[in-house]
């Protein structure tokens, strides 16, 4: 994944954390999804090893 869609993926959750949105608990369950995608991104060590091939 590229860094520029890491930080896409960081901005909108960003976005989502918003007033708009009041809290609602799937907007909180979709930004904690986005925040450990963009995680697993950038950190090759918090990724689960490749299955053998």
């Amino acid at each position: 994944m590229s860094a520029s869609t890491v930080r896409r993926l960081t901005a909108l959750g960003r976005e989502l954390s918003g007033p708009q949105y009041g809290g609602a608990a799937e907007v909180a369950r979709l930004r904690e999804r986005l925040q450990h995608t963009a995680v697993l991104a950038v950190s090759p060590a918090a990724r689960p090893p490749e299955p053998p091939t």
